[in-house]
């Protein structure tokens, strides 16, 4: 019988006492605050993985990122996992999308493969009360659709008015007549 290495993971615990929390937090700190106050906290960075292509399609990554992030959420100081992935690994993109990392930062020519760059995208998984603050996007949405409630309630406010109105001279007008 032949061994042969189908799946890898590496990754990092990270301490608010070691001086790597801050090397790795400088693209995230606007995510995850470190307050000194709460005492140590931690993160676990994955910072490799991979699944042989025959073994691929068949949950062994859902999985294993399923353990780290159940590792990572028994840590009550644990504020999140995070990763790099190529901007061009669709599959993998896919993957952490499904798992429910969220796409916080795109990094422009973070990789250099063979002299190339690539652009990365940062996912982060929050836990144990840590939360993405709210996208552009997601406020530009939000004040959208208060505003949309907002109109929809007037509108309705002034369609009652005018239908009692309109009734209220429609009675006036019978009474006359």
């Amino acid at each position: 019988m032949q061994l042969s290495l189908v799946l890898f993971l590496s990754s990092y615990y990270l301490s608010s006492s070691a001086g790597r929390w801050f090397l790795c937090l400088a693209q995230i700190d606007d995510l995850i605050h470190y307050d000194s106050s709460k005492g140590e906290e931690t993160l676990i960075y994955i910072l490799t993985l991979g699944v042989v292509e025959t073994y691929r399609n068949r949950g062994i990554a859902m999985s294993l990122i399923s353990e780290v992030i159940k590792y990572a959420s028994g840590l009550s100081v644990c504020r999140g996992v995070y990763l790099h992935v190529i901007a061009h690994n669709n599959a993998a993109i896919c993957l952490y999308k499904r798992l429910m990392f969220r796409c916080v930062r795109r990094l422009h020519g973070f990789y250099l493969i063979n002299r190339h760059h690539f652009d990365a995208f940062l996912f982060v998984y929050f836990i144990n009360g840590s939360r993405t603050p709210c996208s552009p996007l997601e406020v530009a949405m939000f004040v959208v659709n208060y505003m949309k409630s907002g109109i929809k309630s007037v509108a309705s406010k002034l369609a009652n008015k005018d239908e009692k109105g309109l009734k209220w001279l429609f009675c006036k007008d019978t009474d006359c007549v």
